[in-house]
């Protein structure tokens, strides 16, 4: 009787030392999903007019930043400019019809433009062809268009990119625990 006792007692005491190390690993993954994903990439408003300055909304230096900068969007785009690229080869009207588009379904979208040059730029470029569109949800992924670059790629890129997984920095982690 006491080795049956024994055993009830340690199987719960385990079974409650796994529930408090899920239970953590829930934690952390919500807090690693609040903002934007920058991690691999699968194949509007804008918070500053897009001229031939900045070519398609405002710069950013780091996708980094996006957590900051556009903290009142759920998505954004993210145009990826070749180094040599000219202020009229710019898909600014698809990107902005791509953005009408999608919020006038209820999201809310910024536009930015990721300045040549830095350690990002470099990491992304590596992966997709240039110019090309990053498009981003907060909390779920990314997911890229290059070449052709037209409304409705963006908006399949969009929901590619809301589908996308809702843990850790990219859809290969695999992290969430459920």
């Amino acid at each position: 009787m006491r080795w049956v006792l024994g055993a009830v007692v340690l199987a719960a005491a385990v079974a409650m030392a796994a529930r408090a190390v899920m239970k953590g690993n829930v934690v952390s993954a919500d807090k690693a999903v609040s903002g934007f994903a920058t991690g691999d990439i699968s194949s509007a408003t804008n918070n500053a007019p897009a001229t031939a300055d900045t070519i398609a909304g405002r710069e950013i230096s780091a996708l980094s930043e996006l957590n900051t900068v556009a903290a009142d969007t759920n998505a954004v785009f993210v145009f990826l400019p070749d180094r040599k690229e000219k202020a009229g080869n710019v898909p600014t009207a698809q990107i902005q019809s791509a953005v009408r588009t999608i919020e006038a379904r209820g999201s809310k979208l910024g536009v930015f433009t990721l300045k040549p040059g830095g350690r990002d730029y470099e990491q992304i470029t590596a992966q997709v062809a240039v110019p090309g569109v990053l498009a981003m949800v907060k909390g779920r992924g990314m997911s890229a268009v290059s070449g052709e670059i037209t409304e409705t790629k963006l908006v399949q890129a969009f929901v590619g990119a809301s589908s996308g997984g809702g843990c850790g920095p990219s859809a290969k982690s695999g992290c969430c625990p459920r």
